[in-house]
């Protein structure tokens, strides 16, 4: 996102765009790649929530948000790219705000990567996984990305 500055990310959070919907898809090539036709489109809000259950120590990824919204809602998936639009919303709204802080940081993107999207992008979010007792290591010679490692023994299971 451009401009995060000028933008009321609190306001966008709590527009729902008329969701949570459902939408049957029917292309065959998607249908084999999420495992079924019925997709689940969950609002900013509710991604803001299930990082708020992330506690101290713990991570999740935005593809386990994504199962657990699918599983909720009796949907096959969760719209995947609403979904890593609407946990930046989460994150930038809650930088904005003064008070009850939603510790985005401790979403990651898949496989434990960090999310430069965040706000103060990887370095901020590096320090505070690290602050929480996370190691991150850096993969890459020319394409850098930063992962939580061992990241699957510290996920934390929604419920």
């Amino acid at each position: 996102m451009a401009n995060e500055d000028k933008k009321d990310f609190n306001a966008m959070l709590h527009d729902s765009k008329d969701m949570p919907k459902f939408q049957t898809i029917t292309d065959p090539k998607s249908i084999e790649k999420y495992g079924g036709s019925k997709m689940y489109f969950a609002p900013p809000i509710y991604y803001d929530k299930a990082m708020k259950q992330i506690p101290y120590g713990k991570v999740i990824t935005i593809g386990k948000i994504r199962e657990y919204f699918a599983k909720m809602s009796g949907a096959d998936f969760t719209e995947p790219i609403t979904a890593g639009i609407f946990v930046s919303i989460a994150a930038w709204a809650s930088y904005q705000r003064s008070e009850d802080e939603t510790p985005y940081w401790r979403t990651l993107k898949a496989n434990g990567e960090l999310n430069i999207k965040y706000p103060g992008g990887i370095e901020t979010q590096k320090e505070k996984l690290e602050a929480e007792g996370h190691t991150i290591i850096r993969k890459g010679r020319t394409n850098i990305r930063y992962y939580v490692k061992d990241y699957e023994k510290a996920l934390f299971d929604l419920k």
